[in-house]
C-alpha cells in the first residue's frame, strides 16, 4: 500500500483497516470524494493506487447515485446503519456487493459514510438485468411517493440531467403530472402518450408508469418507463396535416367547380341573350337599361373568374397556357373592348406602338390580357375627365428573350401612399384620393399581382394624388421564332364557308343562345340534350365541328368525347370543343386527355365563340359542308 497522506481529520488508527480482507472505504457525501480505501476496496473500485482513487471526482455521478447517497447520509445521521446491495463496474463488468453503511464522525465535525462490503455472487439473470438496464434506450426511473427521483438509468439521466427534476416536473404541463402521480399511487397503471420536457426541449414520450415497492427501502414507489416517440408522432402529424390539406383542397376544388357551373350557366344566358337583344334595335331608354344589365353581368363574371384564378394559384394547380402572340395586337384588342366605356365618359384613348416593328412573343397571352383588361377598366372607372393611355415598351434581353413593360396611364385623382400600400391586397377595394370608394370586390388587382407573379413578372403603380396614376406590368418572355397564325387571323373564317355544327347541352337556354349566335354567322347548328345523343348524332351524321357541354344527364361530355374518338372513319377526327362553365386547370387537362381540341368558357364571349368555331371548323373532317 503506497504511503499516501490521508485526510488529517481521520483517526490515526485507521491504518489498521489496511490489513482487513473485506473492502472498506470512507466517502464524503458533501464533496463527493473518497477519504479512505483499504487494499480490498482499491481492488473493488479498480484503482491502481489509493492516490488514484482519492483523486477521483464523483460529483458527476448519476442522479440515482447522488440521490441514494443523500438518503444514506440522512438515514445514518443519528447513528443508524443500513445494509444495501451495490453494483460497481471496476473494469467494465459489474461486481455486486452487500454493503453495511453507517455514519463515521471526523475530528473536524464532518460526517463521512463508512462502507463495509462483502462480495455477493450475483446470478446470471441479475447480471444480465443490470447490463440491460445500463444499455437500453428506454428511460427508466424510480420515484418516491412525493415524486422525488430515487433512481435513473443512464438513458433517463441523459434525457433529464440531474435528479432535481421530479415526476411532476417532467411533464410540459405539471398539473397533468400531478394528476398522473395521484392515480398511479392509487394503484392504476398509466400507459399513454405524454408531452414531456427533457434537457433538449419538448418531446413526445410513450409513458408506462405503475406503483411498485422499492427493493432497497421497502417503500411504495413509482416506476416510470419512457420511450421517445417524437419522430413517429411528428411523422403521423405531418401525414394527418397532409391528408387534411388534401381533403380541404379537394373540397375547395369541388366547391369551385360547382360554383363555376351553377353561376356561369345562368349567367351565360343572361349575357348572351342581352347581347342578342341589344342587336334588335331597342329605343334609347331600353338600350340604357340593357346596358346596365350587361355591365352588371360582366362584373359578376369577372368576380367569378377572379375567385377561381386566385384559388388555383393558391392551391398550386394553376398552369400556364403559352401561345405565340403579338403584344401590339393584344393592346389594340384590349383598347377596342374598353373604348365604348371611355367614349361614354368623354375620355380620350390613344396608343402609340413602339418603334422597331412587331415582335412575336411566346407566353400566356390569355392571362396577360386579363390583367391588361383589369388595369384599363380601373383607369376608365376612376378617371372622370382627361385620358387613358396604354403604353408598350419592348427591350431585347439576351439573344432569345424580350423584356415587356405594359403600362396604363390615366389622368384620374391619383393615389396616396396609404392607398398604394394596400392596393394589391385581397379584398381591398380601391378608393380615389378623395376617399370615395368605387365599387368592386377588391380582388381584381390581387389576381393581377398573383397572375403576373405566376408568369415570373411583377406589377406596380406610380402615382401622386391629384396627378393621375401609372399602372405597369413587367415581365420577360421568349421570342417566338416562327411567324404563327396571328390572333386576328384565328378569328377569321374563309369567305362563304358555312359549317354544320352539333351542340350538346342539357340547358335549353344555352342551346337557343348558341344556335342564335351561330345562325347570325350563317352556320347551321343542330342541338342535342346529352352526351349519348351526341355520340349517336356524330355516328350517323357528318359534322364540321362539335360543341360539347360537360355536365349532362345520361352521359357527360368527357366520356362522350372519348367514345366519339373511338368511332370508325372520319367521324373520330371531328373537332370537339368544350363549351362549359367548368374551366379549372385540372378539368381542362381532363378534356384534352379525352380528345377535346379546345375549350370555350361560359358565359360565352360571342367573339371567342365565332372565332374558334371558324378556326376549328376549317379543320373539320366532313367531306361536304352545309350551305345553310
Amino acid at each position: 500500500m503506497p504511503d499516501v497522506p490521508l485526510d488529517p481529520a481521520l483517526p490515526p488508527d485507521i491504518a489498521g483497516w489496511d490489513r482487513l480482507q473485506r473492502p472498506i472505504w470512507l466517502f464524503d457525501p458533501v464533496s463527493c470524494r473518497g477519504l479512505y480505501a483499504n487494499a480490498a476496496a482499491l481492488e473493488l473500485w479498480g484503482a491502481d493506487s489509493r492516490e488514484e482513487l482519492l483523486a477521483r471526482d464523483f460529483s458527476q455521478l448519476s442522479p440515482a447515485v447522488r440521490t441514494r447517497t443523500r438518503r444514506l447520509a440522512l438515514a445514518t445521521a443519528n447513528g443508524g446503519s443500513l445494509s444495501e446491495r451495490w453494483s460497481f463496474y471496476p473494469r467494465g463488468r459489474p461486481v455486486t456487493v452487500q454493503a453495511m453503511i453507517s455514519s463515521f464522525p471526523l475530528s473536524d465535525g464532518r460526517s463521512a459514510l463508512l462502507f463495509e462490503a462483502s462480495a455477493v455472487e450475483a446470478t446470471q439473470d441479475e447480471l444480465r438485468a443490470v447490463e440491460a438496464l445500463r444499455h437500453t434506450s428506454s428511460m427508466i426511473s424510480l420515484f418516491d411517493t412525493d415524486g422525488r427521483q430515487t433512481f435513473a438509468n443512464p438513458a433517463a439521466f441523459a434525457a433529464y440531467g440531474g435528479g432535481e427534476r421530479g415526476f411532476v416536473d417532467r411533464f410540459q404541463q405539471p398539473e397533468q403530472g400531478a394528476a398522473a402521480l395521484a392515480i398511479i399511487l392509487e394503484g392504476e397503471v398509466l400507459a399513454e402518450l405524454g408531452a414531456v420536457r427533457v434537457e433538449g426541449g419538448a418531446r413526445s414520450h410513450y409513458l408506462d408508469a405503475r406503483r411498485v415497492i422499492d427493493p432497497v427501502s421497502g417503500r411504495a414507489s413509482v416506476l416510470l418507463t419512457e420511450q421517445d416517440v417524437t419522430a413517429q408522432v411528428e411523422a403521423e402529424r405531418a401525414l394527418n396535416d397532409a391528408r387534411q390539406r388534401a381533403e380541404v383542397a379537394e373540397a375547395k376544388e369541388r366547391f369551385l367547380a360547382n360554383m363555376s357551373h351553377e353561376l356561369r350557366t345562368p349567367l351565360n344566358s343572361v349575357l348572351g341573350f342581352a347581347g342578342l337583344l341589344g342587336d334588335s334595335g331597342l329605343d334609347e331608354a331600353r338600350a340604357r337599361h340593357l346596358g346596365r344589365i350587361t355591365e352588371a353581368g360582366v362584373a359578376l363574371s369577372r368576380i367569378i373568374d377572379n375567385v377561381i384564378d386566385l384559388a388555383e394559384i393558391d392551391a398550386g394547380e394553376a398552369v400556364l397556357e403559352p401561345m405565340a402572340f403579338d403584344p401590339i395586337d393584344l393592346l389594340i384588342d384590349a383598347m377596342a373592348d374598353i373604348a365604348p366605356r371611355a367614349e361614354a365618359k368623354g375620355l380620350s384613348m390613344r396608343f402609340d406602338p413602339p418603334v422597331g416593328g412587331r415582335h412575336i412573343l411566346f407566353g400566356d397571352a390569355g392571362r396577360l390580357r386579363k390583367v391588361v383588361d383589369q388595369f384599363l377598366a380601373n383607369a376608365v372607372t376612376f378617371t372622370d375627365r382627361g385620358s387613358v393611355v396604354p403604353g408598350l415598351d419592348l427591350q431585347p434581353n439576351g439573344p432569345g428573350d424580350m423584356t415587356v413593360e405594359i403600362s396604363v396611364i390615366d389622368t384620374g385623382p391619383g393615389l396616396d401612399a396609404a392607398a398604394r400600400a394596400r392596393l394589391f391586397r385581397r379584398f381591398s377595394p380601391v378608393d380615389d384620393s378623395a376617399g370615395k370608394r368605387v365599387g368592386g370586390s377588391g380582388l381584381g388587382l390581387a389576381v393581377a399581382k398573383a397572375s403576373i407573379g405566376f408568369m415570373g413578372g411583377e406589377v406596380g403603380v406610380d402615382s401622386i394624388p391629384g396627378q393621375g396614376a401609372r399602372f405597369w406590368i413587367r415581365l420577360t418572355l421568349p421570342r417566338h421564332v416562327e411567324s404563327p397564325l396571328g390572333l386576328r387571323d384565328a378569328g377569321r373564317q374563309d369567305d362563304g364557308v358555312l359549317l354544320r355544327i352539333l351542340y350538346a347541352d342539357d340547358h335549353e337556354g344555352n342551346r337557343v343562345l348558341v344556335q342564335a349566335l351561330l345562325a347570325s354567322q350563317g352556320h347551321r347548328c343542330e342541338t342535342v340534350g346529352d352526351g349519348a345523343q351526341a355520340v349517336r348524332a356524330v355516328r350517323e351524321g357528318a359534322y364540321d365541328l362539335v360543341l360539347m357541354d360537360i355536365q349532362m344527364p345520361v352521359q357527360d361530355g368527357v366520356s362522350a368525347t372519348a367514345e366519339i374518338r373511338g368511332l370508325p372513319g372520319r367521324a373520330a377526327a371531328t373537332p370537339i370543343l368544350a363549351l362549359t362553365a367548368n374551366t379549372l386547370s385540372d378539368q381542362r387537362k381532363a378534356y384534352a386527355a379525352a380528345g377535346m381540341n379546345d375549350c370555350i368558357a361560359k358565359p360565352v364571349n360571342a367573339v371567342e365563340l365565332i372565332g374558334k368555331v371558324a378556326y376549328w371548323g376549317r379543320l373539320g373532317p366532313a367531306g361536304e359542308r352545309s350551305a345553310a
